[in-house]
């Protein structure tokens, strides 16, 4: 009896696991497409980069998916750099991105019944991370494509990119907003017995 439970029990595990990694990859392709279909290049001749709308699906994710939703926003942003010519944004991306989820995730399975208004300040708090962290490797990236130029140059050069990425922040917070109702709902009604996706035993 006992083996038959703990068989059981290995079932369950099993299928939740395929069901996380499905649902992951159904979200880091929605992030992917987000971020590729509605893009705007900064319109610099000094700088590569473009604004885009994949961090408010991030941020749906990361309150259907918890933490987990880190892995998805990595992958699915990073994997939009590489296939629009943004290569050399891709290891950054995939740590910028992936810490935003993370983050987002930890705060949405903490505090699952957040007012809109705290949800509002989550979003922020990750658009704040993104602008810090391109901010930091565009610095480093500028100062040494630009050779002699050093830190001072490249961080005015990365600086022009800090209102566009503002405006991909307010961007996201109204997005994600918006799409909060439906991710809460697809949490509920998809999650495993109607509970979090990211469970102790995952």
């Amino acid at each position: 009896m006992s083996n038959e439970r703990n068989r059981e029990a290995h079932g369950n595990r099993l299928k939740d696991t395929i069901r996380q990694i499905t649902y992951g990859g159904i979200i880091a392709a929605i992030v992917l497409i987000a971020t590729m279909v509605f893009q705007l290049p900064i319109p610099t001749p000094v700088l590569k980069g473009y604004v885009n709308f994949g961090d408010g699906v991030i941020m749906a994710s990361a309150m259907i998916m918890g933490p987990y939703a880190a892995i998805s926003a990595a992958i699915g942003s990073a994997l939009a750099d590489l296939l629009s010519s943004y290569v050399v944004f891709a290891p950054a991306t995939f740590l910028i991105k992936g810490l935003m989820g993370l983050t987002a995730g930890l705060l949405f399975k903490k505090y699952p019944d957040m007012k809109y208004p705290l949800i509002a300040l989550v979003i922020m708090l990750c658009e704040i991370i993104m602008i810090t962290g391109y901010f930091i490797f565009e610095t480093f990236y500028y100062s040494l494509t630009n050779a002699g130029e050093g830190l001072f140059r490249g961080a005015m050069t990365a600086a022009i990119a800090l209102p566009f990425n503002a405006i991909q922040g307010v961007a996201a917070i109204l997005l994600g907003l918006a799409m909060m109702p439906v991710a809460r709902r697809l949490r509920r009604n998809y999650g495993p017995d109607g509970k979090w996706l990211d469970r102790d035993h995952l």
